[in-house]
């Protein structure tokens, strides 16, 4: 299974589709530019977009010119010594150098040395990763019909081209399961903005300011429309999001409305909430749940 999300197969070296696209750049990359320099491999990697891991040594620099030991990014968002990664006791964590772009932990900008544990997603500046604790954990890495590796069980980074995937289906077919739990739902918004935390049933996720919008609207649609039937209440329009949801990009577009329900989504996983975000051709998004007034 894909070793972010535990939800999928892999598809895109060791990542499933769905993952893999959520590193998606705005820019276009080859695997070619990422080249890492390793002295003393750790059992920790960064996954890349092609889903292949490339293992930290204890103290690894990231930049995009990397004399010694590091991992080299070679693309202009990236600053010729952009952050640091670091191994301290047990703990992992990182630090930005002062770079142009910036470094960004699950879509916030890093502004001092930040923990990052297992599954984490982080970036620097249009480059993106998962951070995995151990590489032996990973699943053997999927090879799609044009990739060609040779991959050792432990050190497995493959240089190799990946086939575009579309993901324009699977994005939106889904089947309704009939009956909709009722959950407990409580949103705590700071007055100064930048995002805000959502307790679903006592467990709490950490949102940022457009994910954050996107739960409330649903939760607020699905306990608005008690009058229709479970089988079309709470759903949601793209074009909708589009229009009211607080996005850093001028012309948002119906992919960053997939980018954004995909992220949203592994953050509910990741939190042990579960997936609560269904999709359905032709009517939207909605909350897979009826919240509970309490």
């Amino acid at each position: 299974m894909c070793p972010v999300c535990r939800q999928r197969p892999a598809e895109v070296g060791v990542l499933c589709e769905e993952c893999r696209d959520d590193l998606a750049s705005p820019i276009k990359v080859s695997p070619e530019q990422i080249q890492l320099h390793s002295a003393r491999p750790t059992m920790a990697a960064l996954i890349d977009l092609w889903g292949r891991p490339h293992r930290l040594d204890p103290r690894t620099l990231i930049g995009r010119q990397v004399d010694g030991p590091g991992l080299a990014l070679l693309e202009p968002s990236v600053s010729r010594h952009h952050a640091h990664i670091v191994l301290d006791g047990d703990e992992w964590a990182m630090r930005d150098l002062g770079s142009a772009n910036g470094t960004w932990f699950e879509d916030r900008l890093v502004e001092e040395t930040t923990p990052i544990k297992d599954k984490d997603r982080i970036r620097f500046g249009h480059i993106a990763f998962y951070f995995i604790l151990d590489v032996a954990q990973l699943p053997a890495p999927k090879l799609g019909r044009t990739m060609t590796a040779t991959i050792r069980p432990v050190d497995r980074p493959a240089t190799a081209q990946t086939p575009e995937v579309d993901t324009e289906a699977s994005d939106e077919e889904e089947t309704t399961n009939v009956g909709l739990p009722s959950l407990s739902f409580k949103l705590h918004e700071p007055t100064g903005g930048g995002g805000g935390l959502i307790e679903v049933n006592g467990k709490q996720v950490q949102l940022t300011t457009t994910q954050f919008e996107l739960m409330a609207l649903m939760i607020r649609r699905m306990a608005n429309e008690s009058h229709q039937p479970d089988l079309v209440r709470g759903f949601v329009r793209s074009s909708e999001l589009i229009a009211d949801l607080s996005w850093d990009t001028r012309e948002p577009s119906e992919n960053h409305v997939k980018q954004l329900v995909r992220r949203v989504r592994r953050a509910l996983i990741k939190s042990e909430i579960g997936d609560l975000i269904e999709s359905r051709h032709r009517f939207g998004y909605r909350l897979r749940a009826i919240p509970r007034t309490e």
